[in-house]
């Protein structure tokens, strides 16, 4: 299925955050024992012709919120089922970042993790710099079990310019491209799918972060700060 409409675009003009596309989360606990905390500053994100994200050190802060973040979603604003979505994305790297571009559904909260589902676009993490991580997890499948539908590949220099990080999503399955270039895709079981193993036949939105170290982030280089990643636009046709 081709997706041709354009329904959703955000190139980020101007200097101010479009607050009718986006929530900024706030909050020191995370899951995985990540160490930011999320705020909403302009010290931590930037909007010029782009948006940029920044993982800060704080070193007044000896142990609460010495390290501060942003998390951003359209969660309530900007909902989709099935598509084609295209985030225009630089990754910037650091021992101890975690940025990704990922989904979560409109019902979470109402249905527990991992049974309400999980999308990764994106995932990198700092000790793996030119690896690129895409994921799937529901209640059946996901990295708590060690059974996550994913595929990761080793991309040289992939930090050191934009790309177009793209999921084509239909009602038969996910797939993942770079610029263009097939990397993965994972298809919907056939016959009758019970919601532990598909759960994605409904709405979800758009999640923009740098988290910092936890169990997957891992040892936090100080050296490296800031942790940084750069949105050009985010566009979504159906």
């Amino acid at each position: 299925m081709k997706h041709t409409r354009l329904v959703f675009e955000e190139l980020f003009a101007g200097t101010e955050l479009n607050r009718s596309h986006w929530n900024v989360e706030v909050g020191e606990k995370w899951h995985n024992a990540e160490a930011q905390c999320y705020v909403d500053d302009s010290e931590h994100f930037i909007v010029k012709d782009g948006l940029t994200l920044l993982a800060k050190v704080h070193p007044e802060h000896e142990t609460k919120c010495r390290y501060q973040s942003v998390r951003m979603n359209t969660r309530g604003k900007q909902e989709w089922q099935y598509g084609t979505f295209i985030v225009r994305a630089k990754v910037g790297y650091g021992t101890g970042s975690w940025p990704a571009i990922w989904f979560l559904p409109s019902d979470i909260g109402k249905v527990k993790w991992p049974l309400c589902g999980e999308i990764d676009l994106m995932e990198n993490v700092g000790r793996d710099p030119e690896v690129i991580h895409f994921s799937l997890h529901t209640e059946w499948f996901n990295h708590i079990i060690k059974t996550q539908r994913t595929a990761f590949f080793k991309i040289p220099h992939i930090h050191e310019d934009f790309h177009d990080y793209k999921m084509v999503w239909t009602k038969e399955a996910i797939s993942f491209y770079i610029d263009e270039h097939h990397y993965a895709t994972f298809e919907k079981p056939e016959g009758d799918v019970p919601l532990e193993s598909w759960p994605f036949d409904k709405p979800y939105y758009l999640i923009l972060n740098i988290a910092v170290g936890g169990t997957w982030g891992g040892k936090i280089e100080e050296k490296d700060m800031p942790y940084q990643m750069d949105i050009a636009s985010v566009r979504v046709y159906q």
